[in-house]
């Protein structure tokens, strides 16, 4: 089961990344080494764990909370 952003999430850095699914949030999160390391790795298991719609929801849900926490999500227009 996929699941892509709509619109995709776009995330500050050294360079705009855009995130527009699940895989690419979970690359992220396997990069990523952030001020909770934790939280970053219970998302990452969420994402790969996701089989139903609303467990992918949830996760989907989850990194854009996590990206949010650490600063990293630029408001969409």
């Amino acid at each position: 089961m996929t699941f892509a952003f709509e619109p995709p999430l776009e995330l500050s850095g050294a360079t705009v990344v855009f995130i527009r699914s699940l895989d690419e949030a979970g690359n992220v999160l396997r990069e990523y080494v952030g001020r909770r390391p934790r939280i970053r790795d219970l998302i990452l298991r969420r994402l790969s764990a996701a089989s139903t719609v609303q467990e992918i929801g949830e996760a989907a849900r989850s990194f854009r909370w996590w990206a949010e926490q650490e600063g990293l999500l630029i408001p969409s227009k």
